[in-house]
């Protein structure tokens, strides 16, 4: 699972990106500034790009995969070898 390190959302607005901002300048849409505010981290790869680059990090700045037991078995179920 994919988690945030840290309140994205917050640190986009201290950036100065809020709501108004995205909407009026379009660098990313309400609904993924929505996303990372409710962290929600399925948002697309050319949104985490420009995360980055506002806020000067790289990706693994910003989200970290936290092994998720339950998640794992179902996620490898699906492609074991059954042939």
């Amino acid at each position: 699972m994919l988690k945030y390190k840290f309140n994205v959302g917050e640190a986009l607005e201290r950036a100065g990106l809020n709501m108004y901002k995205a909407k009026t300048t379009k660098v990313l849409s309400q609904n993924t500034l929505k996303k990372i505010k409710n962290e929600d981290t399925s948002i697309s790869l050319d949104s985490l790009n420009k995360v980055c680059t506002i806020l000067d990090m790289q990706p693994k700045d910003i989200i970290m995969y936290v092994e998720n037991e339950e998640e794992k078995k179902n996620l490898l179920s699906k492609f074991s070898s059954k042939a």
